[in-house]
């Protein structure tokens, strides 16, 4: 229903107030058709991107070099700094350190570390992922099989 949704162009709430990151996963994408799995793997893509503060006020790093973090300050493929308006930007707040490469880097990274690295963002939403019993199984599964990701991320995403 119209209420259910969040108003155009805005994300669903990665901080849910009313519900865990878990129940707040499935109430957003079971509704879509989408089952755990799927939702462990397109929450894949977090491998790529970042989040800013100006686009969703998740975190204080915003737009620019200067407001990035050790792994967004600058554009890995463009050490002199891409263009203000391009992909390779600085700035934000990445998932994962290398968030122009889509790999399985958001589930290896997460388990490298456990979601500590200050230069790293991790939403209650993105944690609910390997603290879930039925998430976990397919977190650690895309974290130790890269190949076996891709095949269901590419599933999910034509769902």
């Amino acid at each position: 229903s119209k209420e259910e949704c969040p108003d155009e162009g805005n994300l669903p709430d990665a901080y849910p107030e009313k519900q865990t990151g878990a129940q707040h996963l499935r109430f957003i994408f079971h509704r879509m058709g989408l089952s755990d799995r799927d939702i462990v793997a397109l929450s894949g893509a977090h491998t790529l991107g970042r989040a800013f503060k100006e686009r969703s006020g998740t975190t204080e790093c915003g737009y620019g070099p200067k407001k990035g973090t050790k792994f967004t300050g600058l554009c890995p493929y463009h050490p002199a700094g891409a263009r203000s308006d391009s992909m390779g930007m600085g700035g934000g707040k990445s998932w994962t350190k290398d968030w122009l490469i889509f790999d399985n880097s958001y589930f290896t990274d997460y388990l490298k570390n456990y979601g500590k690295d200050k230069d790293l963002i991790w939403f209650p939403t993105d944690h609910a992922l390997v603290t879930d019993q039925d998430f976990k199984k397919y977190f650690a599964l895309y974290a130790l099989d890269q190949n076996e990701f891709f095949k269901d991320f590419a599933f999910s995403f034509k769902k």
